[in-house]
């Protein structure tokens, strides 16, 4: 029997899970506060099974042609010493290869795929939730109504429908700024070639993504609320690197002046149970492991594949289904949320002993302890990539 599902938030997790149940004959609305969608956005490094999915649902393609090229990555210290110079090629052998994207141009890509066959309603979020046995009556925004027999939140990290009905969740706090955007401009560095700079409390990284575009990202410790920080992120921003080249300054420089920036403070969702009634969380709203995890949007998407598949094996038991899914994702997005932490205390060290230390280890860790660091923890089970509860 086929279901009336809602989801809210249109972002790359609410997305493909429109796509994936959709396509099973089920009747999906997609409500987003946004008025509309665009192509901006900061970059993504989509890797592993997050690769996978998009070339099951036939869009390997479409992925490539929005993706910018990644040929290796530099780690360096703050006077340009080389701590570790990685080639993707060879670090990803034995995984399907990451696909460097922008957030906006992902999300594209999904959005081209389904606006034909999904209703999307812009400028639109939930009011108020009306359950009675299995169906909830959904008031929205604009005082339309519409029943459902299943809720999918993915409104992001701060979703305010989490925050009313799942009210044992809770977010962990960072203490990190994360700022992050894109730069048009000529430049003399080599397109595909990034620098990652380790320094004590912040990272930088340059990412030469053509011939006229670099894309900046930076994680800065502070312990300041977002709305402060938001405030002044350009003076935050060159006063954090102050003592760098002239050649990175240069570029922050114009990164603040005219370049597109994002700005927000790092965190991620604690919810013991993705599951309350017939509502779900999935994506960022559910476990956003931070950007530090490195695997934020293969998590949505394998998130998104994960209740698609429970759902179609009982689409008569949601319930059932949502519980499953449930079930399999905890351990998955602990292991996420551990290495995210261990990412932030490894790559953005808190003294200058800590960086000593990092720079040491890092800096003589053979290929296969590079291996261990930087892509045994973003593999799954092969239990876990089937959808296998254990």
């Amino acid at each position: 029997m086929k279901k009336n599902i809602l989801v809210s938030g249109g972002g790359i997790a609410g997305l493909t899970a429109a796509k994936l149940l959709s396509a099973q004959g089920h009747h999906v609305v997609v409500i987003d506060r946004a008025p509309s969608f665009t192509k901006a956005g900061f970059l993504i490094s989509l890797k592993s099974f997050g690769v996978r999915i998009m070339g099951e649902l036939g869009l390997t393609e479409e992925l490539q042609a929005a993706s910018s090229p990644s040929e290796s990555v530099s780690f360096l210290e703050r006077d340009e010493q080389v701590i570790q110079r990685i080639s993707y090629e060879k670090m990803n052998r034995n995984i399907e290869r990451s696909v460097l994207i922008s957030r906006g141009r992902l999300h594209n890509v999904l959005y081209g795929c389904l606006k034909d066959q999904v209703n999307v309603l812009f400028n639109t979020t939930i009011s108020d939730i009306t359950t009675t046995g299995d169906t909830s009556e959904v008031t929205f925004s604009d005082g339309r109504r519409m029943e459902a027999d299943l809720i999918i939140v993915s409104e992001g990290l701060r979703s305010p429908t989490r925050k009313r009905y799942f009210t044992n969740s809770q977010i962990e706090d960072f203490n990190t700024l994360y700022m992050g955007g894109r730069l048009r401009t000529a430049h003399s560095y080599n397109v595909g070639d990034f620098k990652i700079y380790i320094d004590v409390d912040k990272m930088l990284s340059v990412y030469p993504i053509a011939n006229n575009e670099i894309a900046v990202q930076c994680y800065i410790h502070h312990t300041g609320d977002l709305a402060t920080m938001k405030e002044k992120p350009a003076e935050l921003l060159r006063r954090s690197f102050s003592h760098y080249s002239a050649e990175v300054k240069d570029l922050l420089n114009r990164f603040a002046e005219e370049g597109i920036m994002f700005v927000d403070k790092m965190g991620m969702v604690e919810a013991p149970d993705l599951v309350n009634g017939n509502m779900v969380l999935l994506g960022d709203a559910g476990y956003c492991p931070t950007a530090l995890s490195g695997m934020g949007a293969s998590l949505s998407i394998y998130g998104a594949k994960a209740l698609s598949h429970f759902i179609g094996q009982t689409p008569d038991g949601l319930r059932a289904a949502c519980n499953n899914y449930n079930i399999l994702m905890q351990p998955i997005i602990h292991k996420f949320q551990d290495n995210a932490r261990n990412n932030a205390s490894s790559f953005i060290p808190a003294d200058a002993q800590r960086l000593d230390q990092f720079v040491h280890t890092f800096r003589a860790a053979s290929d296969i302890e590079l291996k261990k660091i930087m892509t045994d923890p973003i593999v799954l089970t092969e239990d876990q990539l089937n959808f296998k509860i254990s």
